[in-house]
């Protein structure tokens, strides 16, 4: 096996089969699988289901509908000791220079901060997670810079900006040496 490419724990990936660029994913080491968020998932028939993909978590109207063979339906219990059923899908996945097909389930994660979670099974054999870093093999998301109407009136010079009111202390300073 080659040497492990050290990834941070939050990266953008793609998913190309479904035409999926820039999602941003967590990687999690404390789950087995890996999960992504979706809308609306109908079974069309016993191998096919058809789902649509939240890209925003402020927008869950941003979606890409995608139509994918049915894998499996798995038992899955959360951290809490909930269990739930999930359907599970296989796609490719790219992250960093590693195209690699893994097995995702499809689940409402509208209540999570990232739209995408990479299990263990998916990082194995390619991935080392750096735990203090993000972004070390993709870009951050692009933020939406909010324009000069968005912001407060002082921030953009309409009103004089006041100084900071001085900290009082109780009781007496002690002088300091020098």
């Amino acid at each position: 096996m080659k040497s492990a490419i050290k990834i941070g724990w939050k990266e953008q990936v793609s998913l190309p089969e479904w035409g999926i660029t820039g999602i941003e994913a967590k990687a999690d080491t404390g789950a087995r699988s890996s999960a992504v968020d979706v809308k609306s998932l109908e079974f069309i028939d016993e191998e096919f289901v058809r789902f649509e993909v939240a890209l925003s978590r402020k927008d869950r109207n941003h979606t890409v509908p995608v139509t994918a063979r049915l894998k499996r339906r798995s038992k899955v219990k959360s951290s809490s000791g909930h269990v739930t059923e999930r359907v599970v899908v296989e796609t490719e996945i790219l992250l960093g220079t590693v195209l690699k097909t893994i097995d995702i389930s499809l689940i409402c994660r509208k209540r999570m901060l990232h739209r995408m979670l990479i299990g263990r099974t998916a990082l194995q054999g390619h991935f080392l997670v750096d735990s203090s870093q993000a972004y070390l093999v993709s870009s951050p998301p692009e933020r939406k810079k909010r324009s000069p109407d968005s912001l407060p009136a002082a921030e953009h010079g309409e009103l004089p900006l006041l100084p900071r009111p001085e900290r009082k202390t109780k009781g007496k300073r002690k002088k300091s040496p020098g």
